[in-house]
Parts: structure tokens; sequence; C-alpha cells
């Protein structure tokens, strides 16, 4: 194939405008850990002086999520990073790219040709939404974001955890598994909830919670569907948004400052009662997701025909882990987010109230 000439080279266009997006990208993620770093250190280093941790236990189990935290941002973003790779160079095999990856080309102007052709998270998505082995690892992160969003919500507020927004940023934008044990660890530091705190006792309406639950549900099994259509972000990005509503909702100062003042054993039962309601949401969030995970199962399944074993098949889906750098990506999320929640769960005796923030 013949070159360009230093005259073609120089005439290239310079899509400042995508290497912006993306150095933009990578520079927010990076700064909205950043925060939430900030935040972890600063409450450490309170409850070292004061030593007035809410467990005797909490400081191992703070260590304990941030080496979990280490573990998913290693093994999510080691494939990310070459996710990356794969789609330059996928890119630079193609026609154009042929054309325009020579060395005597700028890499500044490669890459901004490179990013200017690909939707590289929207082709990521596509890729592990394409056959059921994929969607049954894909399926999972969105089950598993939409039960965090909950526990999210309530146990910020009881904790006062500021900027819990930022969590949930940082899970859709880096990876579920990170921001969530990031979230533990910003526990694990925090002093203990009162019951005579208005947030203690204070939960929304059901319906503010339970839309956008259901839909993030509905539309987890409307991605697949939809992946190489024409409006396969705007159904992607929908659960992406929804789970954003249960982590933002709290009482206004106002409606707080001028609730009467209940008496601390009253405190303690409305806390209770949300602490109760909560749980029973996240079990009936995690029975959606079971059955959820049967019905991607049965599709799994039913791919493969009834001549292939059971054993076949479940080296096969083992096996789409590293079929593609977008699929290990989410996979090891999915494993991440299993043995934090897992974690999550034993440190706290597999009480239902601890794990919530419960007095």
């Amino acid at each position: 194939m013949v070159g360009l000439t230093s005259e073609e080279i120089s005439n290239l266009p310079i899509h400042y405008r995508s290497i912006t997006m993306f150095i933009g990208y990578l520079s927010l993620i990076t700064l909205f850990t950043l925060i939430i770093c900030r935040t972890i250190v600063s409450r450490f280093i309170a409850r070292q002086k004061k030593n007035d941790w809410a467990h005797p236990q909490r400081r191992g189990q703070f260590y304990i999520f941030i080496c979990l935290a280490i573990a998913s941002i290693g093994s999510t973003w080691f494939h990310m990073i070459s996710l990356f790779f794969y789609s330059y160079d996928t890119w630079a095999s193609g026609p154009e790219g042929q054309l325009y990856s020579g060395a005597d080309v700028p890499l500044f102007t490669r890459m901004g040709l490179w990013l200017n052709k690909t939707y590289i998270f929207q082709e990521a998505w596509e890729t592990v939404s394409e056959s059921p082995e994929r969607v049954w690892w894909s399926g999972q992160i969105f089950g598993w974001t939409i039960g965090w969003s909950l526990l999210l919500g309530i146990t910020g507020r009881r904790y006062h955890i500021p900027h819990v927004w930022i969590y949930m940023l940082v899970a859709q934008a880096v990876s579920v598994s990170f921001a969530a044990n990031l979230f533990f660890a910003a526990i694990t530091v925090s002093q203990r909830p009162s019951a005579t705190d208005p947030l203690y006792a204070w939960r929304p309406a059901l319906i503010w919670e339970f839309i956008p639950v259901s839909l993030s549900i509905l539309d987890t099994l409307a991605v697949p569907i939809f992946a190489y259509e024409k409006g396969f972000m705007l159904i992607l990005l929908a659960p992406h948004f929804l789970v954003f509503i249960p982590c933002v909702l709290g009482p206004r100062g106002s409606a707080a400052a001028s609730k009467p003042k209940t008496s601390e054993t009253r405190q303690l039962e409305e806390g209770y009662r949300a602490t109760r309601r909560y749980a029973t949401s996240i079990k009936w969030v995690a029975v959606a997701s079971v059955a959820l995970q049967g019905y991607l199962t049965y599709l799994v399944v039913e791919d493969f025909g009834p001549d292939v074993s059971y054993g076949e098949i479940v080296r096969e889906v083992l096996a789409t882990v590293y079929a593609h750098p977008a699929c290990s990506s989410v996979s090891w999320d999915v494993i991440m987010c299993t043995i934090s929640g897992v974690a999550w769960a034993v440190v706290h005796g597999f009480d239902e109230g601890a794990m919530l923030g419960g007095l």
C-alpha cells in the first residue's frame, strides 16, 4: 500500500473534540475518585484520632474493603485498557486505519482519527450483549447496580456520606465493584448513626424508589434485544440514569427542620420500620435478579441446543469471560461485586439491619 505524502499527512484533520472528550472522561473519573478518597481519608484520620470507631472490628473491615477496591479496579481496568488497545488495533487494521495508522502519521492525529470513527463504549456494550452466553454475565451487573442503589440511598443518608451520587457515577464510569467497595470503606470509617438524627428514620414515598427500580429491571431485559439497533444507546442509558434516583432522595432542609420532635424511642421505632422496608425491598430486587438470571440461563441452554451437555455449556459460559476485553471487564466486575457483596454480609454477620446502617 502506498504511503501518504508529507503534504497529505500535514493536511489530515486533528479531531480535537474527540480527543478532548476521551481525555476529559479519564480526567473526570480520576477527579471523582479522588473526591471519594478524600472523604474516606479524612474520616479515617478522624476515627484514628478520636478512637471512636462504630465497632471494634471496623478498622479491620476498612482494610478489607480497601483491598477489595484495589482488586476491583485492577481486575476490571486491566481489561478496560486492553479494550482501548483492542479498539485501536481493530481500527488500524481496517481500510481507513491501514492508510492513516502508520508511524509517519503523528500519534495525536492517529488518536483523533481513531476516536472520531469509533464509538468505544457503545461497541463494548453491544459486544457483551450479542449472545446469550455474554448476556448471562452482563445482565448480572444491572442486578447488582439496582440493589446497591437502594443500599446506597439509605446508608448514605444515615452515615452522612457526602455527595453519594458520585459513588454511582464512578460505578457507571469505572466499575460497580470498585465504587461499591469505596462506599463500604467510607461507611466503616464513619460514625455510628444516631437515632435522634432526622435522616435515620426518614424514607421517601415508595413510588420514588419502586418505579426507578422496576423500570431498571425491565430495561435490563430490553438491552440485549436492541443490540446493534438504532435506539440501543437510549435503551442502554435508561437504567444507568434511573439508578441515580434512589441515591439522591432526601428530605428538604425546611421539611426536616419543621418536623415535630419525637422521643428517641419513637425515632428508633421509625428507624426500625425504615430498615425493615429497605430490607424487604432489597430482597424483592434479589428475587427479581435471581428470576432474571434464571431466564438468562434458560436462553443459554436453548442457544446450545439439546445435544450439548450441561458441563460443556458451563465451560463455554466460563470461557466467555475471556472472549473479548469488554466481556472480561464486565465479567470481572460481576465476580468482584459478588465477592464484595458476600464480604459485606459476612462482616455484619448477615444481619440485615446492620448492613443497612440500622441501630
